[in-house]
């Protein structure tokens, strides 16, 4: 509930500070001057578009291989999963994860939610670890104001966030080999 608490409280607070005019120093006819540039009236638009075409397929969801959680481990982490029918998702998990917000002015969307791993391990007694799930998400990076217009220039980009958190075994050479062979030729 703390956490929702927070991401809420950080949600409100960045959407209330990200307005549509921010103030930039330019140069003209020699000299600085301060000059609002706001944001492009078809901003929502292009972004809509990007990701539109990126819906075909051209980004995949990737793990990470090498990956280490920053700093000390959660007591959740370890605890072993609980199956009660009142115990919460996060109390289920094998790779339990926390949501953040990921805001930065300079691009569009400003405000997009991100999962962080919260344990190396997997927890119980499987031997598995604990990888993220990425996601390469289209964004509009922010590069300029165009003088002569006075709108905010930006160019399509990706950005990779983690989407979520996933039991993984450790690979084995049995396994690399396995996974050569078509399904065809495992007999089940």
């Amino acid at each position: 509930m703390t956490c929702f608490r927070t991401v809420l409280i950080l949600t409100v607070i960045a959407v209330i500070g990200t307005s549509k005019r921010h103030t930039v120093r330019r140069h003209i006819s020699g000299r600085w001057t301060d000059k609002n540039c706001e944001e492009p009236p078809n901003l929502k638009e292009e972004l809509a578009t990007w990701m539109q075409l990126s819906m075909s397929g051209q980004f995949e969801d990737t793990a990470l291989e090498e990956w280490s959680p920053n700093g000390k481990e959660p007591e959740i982490c370890e605890k072993s999963p609980r199956a009660e029918g009142s115990s919460s998702i996060m109390e289920r998990a094998l790779c339990p994860w926390e949501s953040r917000v990921n805001y930065q002015e300079s691009r569009e969307p400003k405000l997009i939610a991100e999962s962080v791993c919260l344990c190396r391990k997997s927890r119980g007694s499987t031997g598995a670890f604990c990888m993220p799930i990425v996601r390469k998400v289209p964004i509009l990076r922010r590069i300029s104001c165009d003088q002569s217009t006075g709108y905010w220039n930006y160019v399509r980009s990706t950005e990779m966030i983690t989407v979520g958190c996933h039991s993984v075994l450790p690979r084995t050479q049995r396994a690399a080999r396995l996974a050569n062979l078509s399904s065809a030729r495992i007999a089940v």
